[in-house]
């Protein structure tokens, strides 16, 4: 009688696998062709794709975790990884209602209120970006302004409705916060809420005409302060023009961060286009139980002091821009310096990224690190960095919420080559990846300072490709208004809606000089130009 030879059966097992993986990753990648030895990140795989590949990966059966792509980001490395791991898992069952409210003291439970769906602690982030905008008492911090043009005629009737069912579909539209009555603060996320939509009509068709009044109601609308008890948190207003209609919608980012604003969008836009053809939008549902689990996963790092060591070894250096009595609290970052990003800049970026074997996420950072370096002389720098905090769960990116953290960085001998460089960041990011929804202010506390003064956030917003989908509704014009709280904030965006590719630096013009935030932009552009040709 034949017996089959293990160790031939283990290597057809993981045959097997890597064509599993080789498929799935290629779909999140938008159907590129992967090889077994290509670097996920370097094709340009993200935090978000990440986990669409983590999630489908997990319903096939196979225990997966976003930790796994990040450290064997090769299908080749991935599958000998978790062949070698345990064989069988699937992603964590959604929690039952009784666990959900089991995150409520039973005490508080009796006091939520009739017409309440759920009722569950606010997120560490959101209560340390509420306190920061009440002590600060300007009602424009973290409230933002996104908008938009649509080239087709408005129905207010069929919009209001697909208004109303984006609030059903996304809790965080529907959420209110009560910051005294509990034994904590408490987020309630209400059955139902009424769709907050304005609507002016203008005769005239010239666009500057309605572009003019949604800004308009932008300045008025930012200007009012937030009533955190009260949902909706967020607002609407159209500004309706004969063959074409101005949206802007204003909302807080306690509830709804940069990733979430895109999603609602698309999300409208595919409601209201429906609407028109007389269907139903037939789109994927978010998960209903990912609020708590977000809120499981950072009450275990609260508990972590493995998180809390890391994150302090990560910003324990001196401050590179402030002293410390110079700068706490929030800043007023309302002035900035823009320069585009041209193409064939992004191009070569890209291909240094996939011949270095990382992200163009990391290239651009160690551009930024090394920008850094150049402009303040230092070689031993701290950054913030933005970060997704979304649980593992399927239908994570569907979710709509208050799930971008930012956390300090450290890099140190900036000389080195900037592949180098991208190396040594792509690494630093993946060691604090399983920490990464640790709270800010948690490791502000324990420094007794800002982590950093200056922080870098990469937008690749891709969700707002699917805006390519909705029949019959072309955008132009996008514009978005928001203030953060940092004192320097660098923003890489790829492929935005309109203008390409572009770096933004917004700085308190009260803590820092125009001409000195010019120059710090010249240095990172020369940086990218340099990663761009692959050069030290």
């Amino acid at each position: 009688m034949n017996e089959r030879n293990p160790h031939t059966m283990e290597q057809s097992a993981e045959t097997d696998l890597t064509a599993l993986l080789t498929g799935i990753v290629g779909e999140q990648l938008g159907g590129q062709e992967v090889g077994p030895d290509d670097d996920f990140y370097a094709l340009g795989g993200d935090s978000l794709i990440a986990l669409r590949v983590v999630v489908a990966v997990q319903e096939r059966g196979i225990a997966m975790t976003l930790k796994d792509l990040l450290f064997h980001p090769t299908v080749r490395e991935l599958a000998g990884h978790l062949a070698a791991s345990a064989p069988v898992a699937t992603a964590p069952a959604p929690a039952p209602a009784a666990e959900r409210d089991a995150l409520l003291d039973p005490g508080d439970r009796v006091l939520v209120p009739d017409g309440v769906a759920a009722a569950l602690p606010a997120s560490a982030l959101q209560v340390g970006i509420i306190y920061l905008c009440e002590t600060s008492g300007d009602p424009e911090l973290y409230h933002s302004v996104i908008g938009w043009e649509t080239v087709a005629a408005f129905d207010e009737r069929l919009f209001r409705e697909a208004l109303a069912e984006l609030c059903d579909r996304h809790a965080a539209l529907r959420t209110s916060f009560d910051l005294g009555t509990y034994t904590e603060s408490v987020q309630l996320q209400w059955e139902r809420v009424e769709p907050p939509l304005t609507v002016e009509r203008i005769g005239d068709d010239n666009p500057a005409k309605g572009h003019e009044s949604i800004r308009r109601w932008s300045r008025e609308g930012l200007s009012l302060p937030i009533d955190w008890n009260r949902a909706p948190l967020f607002r609407c207003h159209v500004v309706a023009q004969p063959d074409s209609f101005h949206v802007a919608i204003a909302s807080h980012h306690a509830i709804v961060d940069g990733w979430s604003y895109g999603r609602l969008i698309v999300d409208l836009l595919e409601l209201y286009a429906a609407g028109l053809r007389g269907e139903d939008a037939e789109l994927p549902r978010p998960p209903a139980t990912g609020e708590h689990d977000f809120l499981v996963v950072e009450r275990e790092l609260l508990a972590s002091a493995e998180a809390a060591d890391f994150w302090h070894r990560q910003a324990d250096a001196e401050p590179l821009l402030f002293s410390r009595g110079q700068f706490h609290g929030a800043a007023n970052a309302v002035a900035g310096v823009e320069f585009t990003v041209p193409g064939p800049v992004l191009d070569g970026m890209r291909a240094t990224a996939r011949d270095t074997g990382t992200s163009l996420k990391s290239l651009a950072l160690a551009a930024h690190a090394r920008a850094l370096s150049a402009w303040t002389g230092r070689d031993d720098v701290v950054t913030g960095v933005v970060v997704n905090t979304r649980p593992e769960r399927p239908g994570a990116d569907l979710m709509v919420g208050l799930y971008l953290n930012t956390v300090p960085l450290r890099l140190t001998g900036l000389d080195a080559p900037l592949p180098e460089l991208a190396r040594r960041a792509h690494a630093s990011e993946r060691d604090g990846a399983p920490h990464r929804a640790f709270p800010l202010a948690q490791i502000e506390n324990r420094l007794g300072r800002p982590a950093f003064d200056v922080t870098f956030n990469f937008m690749n917003f891709h969700v707002y490709q699917d805006l390519d989908g909705t029949r019959g509704l072309p955008t132009r014009d996008w514009w978005v208004k928001g203030k953060p709280s940092f004192p320097f904030r660098v923003d890489f965006e790829v492929d935005g809606t309109e203008a390409g590719s572009r770096v933004s630096v917004a700085y308190d013009p009260a803590l820092l000089d125009g001409a000195r935030v010019r120059e710090y932009a010249r240095h990172f552009e020369a940086a990218l130009t340099a990663a761009a040709g692959g050069a030290a």
